[in-house]
This record gives structure tokens, C-alpha cells and sequence, in this order.
């Protein structure tokens, strides 16, 4: 209980004023407890009430003259304070004062005294605010859960072979560092389930553009997107590395044109899919320039979005990223926010054009510098 308050100097009930003024100045309190002889709480003396007494004295009539400056105290460092700042920084001010009055000055010449009562209603608003958003981080925490156990019932449900969902399981991504100096990179992290958590970033992306009416653009198809996400990684193989390899990723990791053109086999002779399918599985990881003179041109919308969302969510999965998704007519905005500096931006993607702006992130205005 100490250090929830200073402990009020007492005195005697018949004490004389004198003894109390003395009382006070050597505790430097401006309050007193007065007691019986026996040390039975009687009443409390604050010193205001003294000086009420004196000024109703008349013999008090030449001394009541005197020049202020006398007693007055200089304004020293520790009578400072920022009202401003933290509530722990007033608390520890306040702390250091012990006994005192809590007056205080400001660097722009303010000066009052701290209230107690307002310092403990801060506080108490500070908890209330805290446990406010405590409980809505719970919450969100809640749906959170519940919203991935039933994306991942639904994700089960969208296989028709359930080898599927296990082979997407059993393929590992890793989190990594680069070094620009050697090429080479650093594993941090090994994600396991790897792909499959991939898959189900890319669904969960498409969902937030479905919910903002991108399906209703000519050209785009739910259902093509959604088999494509499944099942464009389903011939990916990876190396077993551990955390702390360091390892060329040229020659640890096959290019993806390989595992994209062994995905579409499966899924063309396998899982028997559609050709629209199958092109776009088969040249997810080329660029536009790259690919045949048969790709078929009205696929070209969804193979640029579907390329974004690929990279999106290896964002997410390897590296943490945060992504939002804006569509604004044909064009898909991004706003991706890395724990690699280099990885932050704005996007501005045309679906039919493919026409590409990016620039980097305005972490100020949450815009396009």
C-alpha cells in the first residue's frame, strides 16, 4: 500500500498553532492528521485553515505587509513538467515531489497544481481503453479462427481427389534472407504445409476481390481462378533444407516454369481439365512477353491477375507481408507493406491492358509517393 500514497504527518489535538506550522514545514506537508491523546483520529488540519486564522488576526495586521519576495521560492528544474506528455512521466514527477504541493511550471509559462482526481481518471480511462481493445483483439482473434476453420472445410470440400490437399500439404515454403553482396540466401523459417497455405492465401485474396465485384468484369471466371489456384502448384517439388542454410537459390531451388508445365500435365491427364485451365496453369510463372503465339488472348485478363495473386501470397507466406486489394473498374490497386523494406509498394494493375504502375510506399499518407 506505500506507494499508493504518502503517509499524513500527525498531531495531538492540543498541539498549538505554532507546533502545527512547525509540523508542517519539517514534513513539508500542507496537511496534518489530528489525534486524541490516546491516538484516536480526530479530524485533519489543512494548512489554508492556518492561514485563514492568521489573516482573521489582528495582531497579525503588520506582518501581513511584508513583501512577498521573502518567502517566495525561485522556480527550480524539478518544478517543471510536461502536462503533455506520458502519464508514467507525470506519475514519476509527481512521485519525486514526496510531500510537497504538486505545483508545477511549463516551458511556455503555465504553472498549476497536478490533480490528483485527474491523473487517476486518465489512468482509469487508459485501462478502460486497453481492455476495450483487448476484448475486441479477442474477438477478432475468434472470428479469425473461425473464418480459417471454415475456409479450410470449404478448401477440402473444392477438391475432388483429397491426394490433393495432401500433396499440396506435404511440399514446404521457406522464409529466407537475401544477400545482395553473394546472391545467396539465408533460411530463416521453414513453412510447413507450405503450398497448401499458399493456395488458401491466393483464395482468400480473390475473395476480397469477388466481394468488390471483380467478377463481374468480362473475362474474368470464378471458377477457372479458384481450379487454377488449386491446382497450379500440385507438380511443385522442393529441397529439404534446415534453418541456417546458406544456399544458392539457383541452384537449391528448380525454376518455376518447370513445376508449372508438370502442374498442368496433371492436371490435364490426371484431373482431366479444361484447356482454359490448363494454359493457365501451365504459364503462371511466365511473363506476358513470354508466352506462345497459341496462348489464347481472352485469357490474358486473368493470367495477369492471377500472376499478382501469386506473388501476393508468397509475400504473405515468406514474408509476412500485409496486402490490401482495391478494385477500381479494370484496375486492381495494391498496397503491400513487408518486413523487407525493399518489397514495400503501390500497384496500379490494368487487367485488360496490362498496363503497370508501381511506386513506392507513402507509409505517411498510406499512398503513391
Amino acid at each position: 500500500m506505500s506507494v499508493r500514497y504518502n503517509k499524513v504527518p500527525h498531531i495531538k489535538v492540543n498541539a498549538s498553532i505554532e507546533e502545527a506550522v512547525k509540523a508542517m514545514i519539517v514534513r513539508q506537508s500542507p496537511v496534518l492528521h489530528v489525534t486524541g491523546n490516546n491516538g484516536e483520529p480526530l479530524g485533519w488540519l489543512n494548512s489554508l485553515d492556518i492561514l485563514r486564522v492568521f489573516m482573521e488576526d489582528p495582531g497579525a495586521a503588520e506582518f501581513k505587509k511584508r513583501d512577498i519576495r521573502g518567502p517566495m521560492r525561485t522556480i527550480a528544474e524539478e518544478d517543471y513538467l510536461d502536462v503533455t506528455g506520458k502519464l508514467s512521466d507525470i506519475s514519476s514527477w509527481a512521485k519525486k515531489r514526496e510531500y510537497r504541493t504538486p505545483y508545477f511550471s511549463t516551458t511556455e509559462g503555465t504553472a498549476g497544481i497536478l490533480s490528483l482526481h485527474g491523473l487517476l481518471q486518465e489512468a482509469l480511462n487508459n485501462r478502460d481503453r486497453e481492455k476495450k481493445l483487448r476484448e475486441e483483439a479477442e474477438t477478432r482473434f475468434r472470428q479469425l479462427t473461425h473464418t480459417l476453420q471454415e475456409l479450410e472445410k470449404a478448401l477440402a470440400n473444392l477438391f475432388a481427389d483429397p491426394m490433393i490437399a495432401a500433396k499440396l500439404k506435404s511440399t514446404v515454403e521457406y522464409q529466407d534472407e537475401y544477400d545482395p553482396a553473394t546472391g545467396k540466401i539465408k533460411i530463416t523459417g521453414v513453412i510447413e504445409e507450405g503450398v497448401y497455405r499458399h493456395v488458401v492465401n491466393i483464395l482468400r485474396l480473390l475473395t476480397e476481390l469477388w466481394e468488390q465485384g471483380l467478377m463481374e468484369l468480362a473475362g474474368m471466371h470464378q471458377d477457372t481462378l479458384v481450379k487454377t489456384a488449386i491446382f497450379h502448384d500440385l507438380g511443385k517439388v522442393q529441397p529439404r533444407l534446415e534453418v541456417g542454410e546458406i544456399v544458392d537459390p539457383k541452384e537449391a531451388f528448380e525454376s518455376g516454369k518447370f513445376h508449372a508445365f508438370r502442374s498442368a500435365l496433371l492436371a490435364r491427364r490426371v484431373y482431366h481439365l479444361g484447356e482454359n485451365l490448363v494454359y493457365l496453369i501451365r504459364y503462371h510463372h511466365h511473363r506476358e512477353d513470354e508466352l506462345p503465339a497459341d496462348f489464347p488472348r481472352s485469357l490474358l485478363p486473368m493470367h495477369r491477375l492471377f500472376r499478382l495473386l501469386d506473388g501476393l501470397s508468397a509475400g504473405i507466406s515468406r514474408r509476412g507481408s500485409r496486402v490490401n486489394l482495391t478494385v477500381r473498374g479494370t484496375v486492381v490497386q495494391v498496397r503491400e507493406e513487408s518486413a523487407h523494406p525493399t518489397y514495400n509498394r503501390c500497384l496500379e494493375l490494368d487487367l485488360y491492358s496490362g498496363n503497370a504502375k508501381s511506386k513506392p510506399l507513402d507509409r505517411r499518407t498510406g499512398g503513391i509517393n
